[in-house]
This record gives C-alpha cells, sequence and structure tokens, in this order.
C-alpha cells in the first residue's frame, strides 16, 4: 500500500513539472507567433517598396529616349519577372 501511495505521488510531481513544462512552451509558442507576424508585415512592407522601386526604376528606364527596343523588351520581361516573384512571395507567407 505503502509502495502504491509513494508510485502515486512520484506520477504527481511528474505530472505538475510536465504541466509546468507545457505552460512554459505555450508561452514561447505564442511569443514566436507573434514574432514571426511582425516579421512577415516587416517582409511585406519591404516587398512592397521592392515593387514601388522596381515600378520607378522601369519608368525612368523606359524613358530614355536612346533605349534600344530590344533592350526595351528584355527590361519589361525582367521587371514583369520580378512582379511575380513579389506576388509569389506575398503569397507564401498568408496560409
Amino acid at each position: 500500500m505503502i509502495n502504491l501511495q509513494t508510485s502515486l505521488q512520484g506520477l504527481q510531481e511528474k505530472l505538475q513539472v510536465l504541466l509546468k513544462n507545457y505552460a512554459a512552451l505555450e508561452k514561447e509558442n505564442q511569443q514566436l507567433k507573434n514574432k514571426m507576424g511582425q516579421v512577415e508585415q516587416q517582409e511585406q512592407k519591404m516587398a512592397a517598396q521592392l515593387k514601388e522601386l522596381e515600378t520607378k526604376l522601369a519608368a525612368a528606364s523606359l524613358r530614355q529616349s536612346n533605349m534600344d527596343p530590344a533592350d526595351k523588351a528584355k527590361l519589361m520581361k525582367q521587371i514583369d519577372q520580378y512582379i511575380k516573384e513579389i506576388d509569389h512571395s506575398i503569397q507564401n507567407l498568408n496560409p
């Protein structure tokens, strides 16, 4: 009987330790989720800024009158590719 009581007490102590560990891990998980959300927001802002700067660069490049039509087409394809990559990155951020 004493052995059973000792075993139950040992199990209760182990359960308390596990519950404390679980609570600590839950808190850490929530903190990491919050930080990840902040990083994703920052990444979206940066992607938007990059897209805006690429658009401005493209507009400035296209305004040059001495640009070869082949170079102009190549630049447009490159800009389109950048925009697709940014859109894809943003889609990957949103589950």
